[in-house]
Formats: structure tokens, sequence, C-alpha cells
């Protein structure tokens, strides 16, 4: 079946169908970030639109969706330990304030269940890195979220990230998509992503009861969830690793 990938500029009518399709693969709590709460719908501006990219089957039906957000990546300055949050925020923030981007960041890539082990990941990190040649950009990163940390509850991120196999390649095979497309690990960025929320909002999205304030391990969740009874809060900080594609 013969796949084609299109931008949200030229296609703004797939929009609908292609955040359906985040929606039912995301974590619930994961549409919940304090940054993509103000700062997401400003990726289809006009300005922004030629980088988010929509694949399409042949019957017309959305199978994929990849995001991504062109940033000021002031020269000699480290990739921010913020990761996600910081150039979602900063990249709006840039394109508002008509400073001038360098460097595009790869935001999320989702796929359908019926293209699973297919090539399509692979063909929206080039489409990715395509839009930041046509651009003149020069660097494409990615705060990346190892698929399959949260299966390794009680091992730090930094050292399950570092896990290989025995051909040297990452363990993570989110992160060894990546690596394998010629990208190299840059470093670990510890608050990536904030999402607060009530107690009674993470019950919902976790399906978990808090009776005592603590730390919480959670399907999914790539750091304990910190729930503090008493103020009706929890907050979920997690982690990403950056990496960065040759362009």
């Amino acid at each position: 079946m013969s796949i084609q990938l299109l931008s949200a500029a030229a296609r703004p009518d797939l929009r609908p169908a292609a955040e359906a399709l985040t929606a039912a693969l995301y974590p619930p709590y994961m549409q919940h970030d304090t940054v993509s709460n103000w700062a997401w719908e400003a990726l289809y501006d006009p300005q922004l639109a030629d980088y988010q990219t929509i694949a399409v089957d042949e019957a017309g039906v959305v199978v994929a969706l990849g995001n991504a957000i062109p940033f000021l990546w002031e020269d000699g300055t480290e990739l921010p330990d913020e990761g996600w949050d910081a150039v979602l925020g900063g990249g709006v923030s840039d394109m508002r304030a008509g400073r001038k981007a360098n460097a595009l960041s790869a935001l999320s890539i989702v796929v359908a269940h019926s293209q699973r082990g297919s090539d399509l990941a692979d063909r929206m990190l080039g489409a990715m890195k395509e839009a930041a040649r046509a651009k003149g950009l020069g660097a494409l990163v990615a705060p990346v979220r190892p698929t399959r940390k949260a299966q390794y509850q009680l091992q730090s991120f930094a050292q399950y990230c570092g896990w290989q196999l025995p051909d040297g390649a990452p363990f993570d095979p989110w992160v060894r998509k990546h690596w394998r497309l010629g990208a190299r690990i840059v470093k670990v960025a510890p608050r990536s992503m904030v999402i607060p929320g009530t107690l009674a909002q993470w019950q919902e999205w976790t399906g978990l009861r808090f009776p005592q304030s603590g730390e919480y391990a959670f399907d999914g969740g790539l750091a304990p969830l910190s729930v503090d009874v008493e103020r009706d809060q929890a907050v979920y900080v997690e982690p990403n690793l950056w990496m960065q594609h040759q362009l």
C-alpha cells in the first residue's frame, strides 16, 4: 500500500484526523503538558505548518503524524535540560518575536498500529530532515522518549539509556531507530516535560489511588509521579534523551 507524506500547510483539512490518531495512541496524561497547553496550537500557524507531516494511505486514511518545531539554538550553548518543554515553548516564542530559527527539533512521531513494523517512522524522520534542509536550518535534534524505559522502573533513566546490545547499538528500540538513522546521543534532558494535575485527574489518567503523599510508579511512566495529598496535587516530570541527526 502506497503511503503519501503531506505537510499540514498543504492539507490543513487532515489535521483533525491526525490529532485524533495522536489522542488515541498517546496516554491521556501526555496530553496535559504545561507548555503544550499554550504552545501546541501554534504548530499549525502558517509559519510552522510546513514542519508538520501527515501520512495518508491510498484510501485517504491518516496513518501517521510527525510534529516538529524550528528554534534558535544559540552558538556554543548546550541543548536545554528542560528538553521538550524548552524547545516547544522557545520555538513558538522565537516565531512570535520574529527571531530567525537555525535548527529544527522533532517533537513527536505517531504511527497507526496498522503501519507498525513498516518503514513509515523512518520516512517521517526523513521528512523532518528534508524540511530542515529546505528551510536552510543547520541541525535536527530530538528529545527522544525511550519506548521501553517504563518496563524498567527501578533503573535510573541515565542507566537505562546507556544500555547497549551486543553489537553496540542502543538497547531501547526507539533510541536505536534514531541511532541507526544516523543520530548521536547528546545528553539526558532530566526535566523534559512537566505535567501537573489534581489527585482526581491523575487517578483518572492512571487508574491508581493515592492514599498518602510520596512517589508512585505507574504504567507508561518513565519516572515516578510525585504526590502531595495535603495540597491535592501530583506532578510528573519526564526525562527525555537529546539526540542529534546528521543533515
